[in-house]
């Protein structure tokens, strides 16, 4: 806007030009076409894996092809476990993991009579039953030994790699915690008069809250109970780092497991609780069972109980989240070894034949072994397992 003087008069005049709209209008309704380009090819991608899932869902697979089998010499001793996409087999003369194109990630000789085997994340724990040491391994061949200098009854491992084991000594035992290079970092010192004898430890993720299965006996009453310990800062305070406990009379409560950072379960001859909390795990459910549980699987946030079924079935397997929410309750006629369980998939077999289940309840494969099988590990892909007998290891695929 500018002045100019005409004698008396002042004209004032609007240099300003009206904005012209046109061109805002063009940007918007470019940005508008953008965002429903993009908008489109999301609803098409949301569609195409809705679709896909759709179909692996309702796929069904009549047999399996053989991608690759390996030659192996494995004594009639060796064990062998599934463990973080791995497979481990252990010995009394050492120990070695593979992966499922069997190439070794790691191995290692040790004498020892009546190995035990923790596992968690990368992290292998090996111990004798009432030997002195545990040598822990992770994925990268990273090997520390830890003298405990007392018998280990138990152990268990962090996915940090620290390791609680249960420790014999007059009278009474030890929980020792330790870290990978063997330094001990805690303990907790256990009595039958008074906390119980430890008969299950298991540790978080993180190696800071530790679970106990207890069991004692007061005059002719069995008394189990599950006592959670937190070794950070919460519990530093606490005496011998006790957060909480819970007593459960007339039944043995031989299991307890951490699922993660903050979710355990404990299984007893017919009961099942689930305890939940990052810093004092409390109990948020529990089931009590009319029948008595046959096996208790675990891996990837869901935990199987099996048990004989009333009718035609030989067996049920009962399916739960983190939550304590029964997911699925499976019948099934086969006399079984193992089962696997994966976020949605429940793998039941025995040497010679393999029932697949989704986590709907849906058979998507009901077929035989061609050789005897000690070990059916599900891989990353839903229709890829590692077979493991005696004399080979295979990686199949499922067909139609």
């Amino acid at each position: 806007m500018s002045k100019t003087q005409h004698g008396n008069f002042t004209v004032i005049k609007n240099d300003d030009k009206k904005p012209d709209k046109a061109p805002d209008r063009a940007i918007l309704w470019h940005r508008i076409g953008k965002v429903a380009g993009v908008v489109a090819v999301i609803t098409a991608l949301v569609a195409v894996l809705a679709l896909l899932n759709r179909d692996y869902q309702n796929t069904t697979y009549e047999d399996y092809e053989i991608i690759t089998k390996t030659v192996r010499q494995d004594s009639d001793t060796s064990e062998y476990l599934a463990y973080n996409g791995h497979v481990l087999k252990y010995s009394k003369d050492g120990a070695e993991a593979f992966d499922d194109t069997d190439s070794v990630l790691w191995n290692v000789t040790y004498e020892m009579q009546d190995p035990k085997v923790a596992t968690c994340g990368d992290y292998v724990a090996l111990g004798d039953k009432r030997g002195t040491r545990i040598i822990v391994i992770d994925s990268a061949d990273n090997l520390n030994r830890i003298e405990t200098k007392m018998p280990v009854l138990n152990f268990t491992v962090s996915k940090q790699g620290v390791v609680a084991a249960v420790l014999e000594d007059t009278g009474f035992s030890w929980i020792k915690l330790f870290d990978k290079q063997g330094t001990e970092l805690a303990s907790v010192r256990c009595s039958m008069s008074e906390s119980g004898y430890p008969i299950d430890i298991s540790l978080s993720e993180s190696g800071i809250l530790l679970g106990v299965a207890y069991v004692r006996v007061e005059g002719q009453e069995l008394k189990s109970s599950v006592a959670f310990y937190n070794f950070g800062g919460v519990g530093a305070n606490e005496s011998d780092h006790y957060m909480s406990g819970y007593d459960f009379n007339g039944t043995l409560i031989p299991r307890v497991h951490f699922m993660d950072d903050s979710t355990a379960f404990a299984v007893g001859d017919n009961r099942l609780i689930f305890f939940k909390g990052d810093q004092k795990p409390e109990k948020i459910r529990e089931y009590d069972f009319d029948r008595q549980i046959d096996g208790v699987y675990y891996g990837e946030g869901r935990i199987v109980l099996t048990y004989r079924a009333t009718g035609d079935e030989l067996y049920t397997a009962d399916v739960y989240n983190l939550s304590g929410e029964n997911v699925l309750s499976q019948r099934f006629d086969m006399d079984y070894s193992d089962v696997q369980v994966t976020k949605d998939r429940l793998i039941i077999y025995n040497d010679s034949r393999c029932f697949i289940y989704n986590l709907k309840g849906k058979l998507k494969f009901d077929g035989f072994f061609d050789d005897p099988t000690l070990l059916c590990a599900p891989t990353a892909d839903s229709r890829k397992f590692v077979l493991i007998n005696r004399e080979t290891a295979q990686l199949i695929r499922l067909v139609k």
